[in-house]
């Protein structure tokens, strides 16, 4: 990670406060809105669906700001932000959070890498069982029971939680025990779990507002399921290991690249983790702006599938194409 003149910015208080009516609103009219128009009927109005699904892009994207305290200035109203988004996520904010940190901490080690596996210790067809299914909306489904985990007793939750976050790998240093002290701590566990039974509250109401139309309300979730796993890894897909700034940077028109909130520069996010998005446009200039792929496009090459560790080079240098 490179830091510089521009690693401070100030926040866009009014275009995140615009950011986060959009993504809010086209949720709650995903989960509220849509429900009264179609009646309990399923027609041509299911369309409409489709906004709120391609929304949950950016709308990842404002709960990401929220994550590093970029989305609003004050420190309360960034956190009850981000929580707000994250209900309509349907994840907790709490559990979210330390997952996006945690990769932060580990990131360009095969340990935080799903396309990675070992041949020595693992098959293709083994790896590709545990790869596809994470790629093609498995990691949003598990994001979303997160919250239901929540809910466990303590002593149940100690040992799921320690294993999501790597418990016995070496690469991994401490982040398990890291993992069982902040998510597990009262406080914040507290807040997960507040947080989980607002979101069970929130499915039950929709699921009832769509009566006999319930399966539009599943396929939008399941679209936003895809979008949300597939884009995730996008950026760090076939990439070197042991540069923990690694990330590509993409092409995307200049509206689309708004839209997400910059989140084309995933790369030049992890060189300044502490950036606002506003400010990533500069620093990515600054940093001799280039770019691999387009942001539309390079999610599509994880397709390929799982990668062998020995395909990248001893030093972690190489990156297959």
């Amino acid at each position: 990670m490179t830091a510089g003149p521009t690693d401070r910015a100030a926040i866009p208080t009014r275009a995140n406060a615009v950011a986060i009516a959009a993504t809010a609103g086209l949720s709650l009219f995903l989960f509220v809105g849509l429900p009264l128009l179609l009646d309990g009927r399923i027609g041509p109005l299911a369309l409409l669906a489709l906004l709120p699904v391609l929304a949950i892009v950016p709308h990842w994207a404002a709960i990401h700001e929220a994550v590093h305290g970029h989305l609003l200035p004050d420190r309360r109203a960034n956190e009850a932000a981000g929580r707000l988004l994250a209900i309509l996520f349907l994840a907790p904010f709490g559990a979210l959070r330390f997952g996006h940190l945690s990769h932060h901490a580990l990131n360009a080690r095969a340990t935080e890498r799903p396309e990675l596996y070992d041949p020595a210790t693992t098959s293709r067809l083994a790896a590709a069982l545990a790869f596809y299914p994470r790629l093609l909306g498995g990691l949003y489904l598990f994001e979303a029971a997160s919250g239901l985990l929540s809910l466990l007793p303590r002593r149940v939750l100690r040992p799921i939680v320690r294993r999501v976050f790597y418990e016995g790998s070496p690469e991994a240093r401490d982040m398990a025990e890291r993992a069982e002290r902040r998510l597990l701590e009262p406080a914040t566990l507290r807040a997960i779990r507040l947080d989980a039974l607002l979101v069970l509250a929130l499915l039950a109401l929709s699921f009832e507002l769509y009566g006999a139309a319930w399966p539009v309300l599943i396929v939008a979730l399941l679209g936003r399921a895809f979008l949300v796993s597939l884009m995730d890894n996008a950026p760090h897909y076939g990439g070197p290991l042991a540069d923990p700034g690694q990330g590509y940077d993409m092409r995307a028109p200049r509206l689309l690249s708004r839209l997400v909130l910059h989140s084309n520069l995933h790369g030049t996010h992890h060189r300044h983790p502490g950036l606002p998005w506003t400010a990533l446009p500069a620093a990515h200039a600054a940093d001799g702006g280039c770019v691999d792929g387009h942001y539309l496009l390079r999610p599509w090459r994880q397709l390929r599938g799982p990668i062998p560790l020995d395909r990248l080079t001893p030093a972690g240098v190489g990156a297959p194409r």
